[in-house]
This record gives C-alpha cells, structure tokens and sequence, in this order.
C-alpha cells in the first residue's frame, strides 16, 4: 500500500509542475484509462503471435514472399513512433 500512497504523491508533486495544455493532456490520458478499465470486453484481448498464427485466423490471404513480414513490421514501427509522439511530453 506504501507504494501506491508514493506513486500518487509522486504524481500529484509533478502534476504542479506541467502547463495547462500539458496537464489537459494528462487528464485526457487519465480519462481514458478510466474509460477503458470501467468498460466491460466484449472481446477477449488477443495474444500477439507469429505470422502463422494470424493467418491461422485470418484465412488464406496471398502475399508476395516476405510481403506480409515486411507489412508487419511497418505496423509495428508505426505503432513505436505514435508512442513516442503521444509520451514526448512525459519526458
């Protein structure tokens, strides 16, 4: 319990710290884990897997040879660079 009552003291001495449109941000950001933590699945998270496994349950797409893999890996650096943009101001 200690290090929850740390954690929250922590963020409330850096709250003080941030402007408003950097604090809006964080309230924005704070809501929507609310929003998400309150709101039941509806479905259950999907475990990362290989490349077999997502066509296991996608059917029989056709790529070029290394199409798909090269696909993913755009998808994934496109995912690294919205965390760096949306957590930039954390830093």
């Amino acid at each position: 319990m200690q290090d929850v009552m740390q954690l929250r003291r922590d963020a409330s001495r850096r709250l003080y710290k941030l402007d408003p449109s950097k604090l809006r941000q964080v309230l924005d950001f704070m809501d929507s884990l609310l929003d998400r933590s309150a709101r039941p699945s509806a479905e259950p998270a999907s475990p990362q897997g290989s490349v077999q496994d997502l066509l296991a349950v996608a059917g029989s797409w056709e790529f070029e040879p290394g199409e798909l893999e090269e696909i993913l890996q755009d998808i994934e650096q496109s995912r690294l660079m919205e965390l760096e943009d949306e957590y930039r101001w954390l830093t």
